[in-house]
């Protein structure tokens, strides 16, 4: 009978795997040349993700991971001045080159997802999506918008305010990475742009 595979292996071949796609795209990736660029067997990768959809969930949870957005309880009693500062540090923390790589992965894997679930729906004529719902949204949406809309709700904004002010910083953080990651925008103008998405934020409270 073989060994079975040691599954405290799984975050470690996670760290390898993103380390190599650092100058490589997801839509190359398949399992065989990965692991013979890792020195494993394509087994071992079947044996941790199962498929190449599930292994791309995966980077996108890993990319969450390194990148982590804050939770509702950890800003729910910061005041504004705190709010803006530690929103400033995690931004400062997002313009590493190693943090734009993983923007990247993020964002592939996460279009790459959309794209499977697209054509899984063609397949079957169903409208419902056969793919987890945060995994299809850019690295970290989901957690941004909650969070941002937390903190509203917690200074007594109304929830649907809170609701949709939550998204529009969300969606504008991401769009800021994305902008950067694929549209080679200028470090300068994304922190400018970043500064007038934060007072929005901060204003939208009561």
């Amino acid at each position: 009978m073989a060994r079975p595979q040691n599954p405290q292996r799984k975050p470690q071949l996670l760290e390898d795997i993103l380390d190599y796609l650092q100058d490589k795209n997801l839509a190359d990736l398949s399992f065989r040349p990965l692991a013979e660029a890792l020195g494993i067997s394509s087994y071992m990768l079947v044996y941790h993700f199962g498929h190449r959809e599930q292994l791309l969930e995966e980077i996108v949870h890993q990319v969450q991971a390194q990148l982590p957005a804050p939770s509702q309880e950890q800003l729910a009693d910061l005041d504004a001045p705190a709010l803006r500062q530690l929103l400033l540090q995690i931004w400062e923390r997002s313009q590493t080159p190693q943090s734009r790589v993983l923007q990247r992965l993020g964002f592939e894997a996460a279009i790459q997802q959309s794209a499977t679930q697209q054509a899984a729906t063609q397949q079957t004529g169903s409208s419902q999506s056969t793919l987890t719902g945060t995994a299809l949204r850019p690295p970290g949406f989901s957690l941004w918008r909650d969070a941002a809309a937390g903190w509203l709700r917690a200074r007594g904004a109304g929830e649907q305010r809170a609701a949709a002010e939550g998204t529009l910083f969300a969606a504008g953080l991401c769009g800021l990475w994305f902008g950067q990651v694929v549209a080679a925008e200028p470090p300068q103008g994304s922190t400018e742009a970043f500064h007038l998405l934060l007072e929005r934020l901060l204003q939208a409270a009561p």
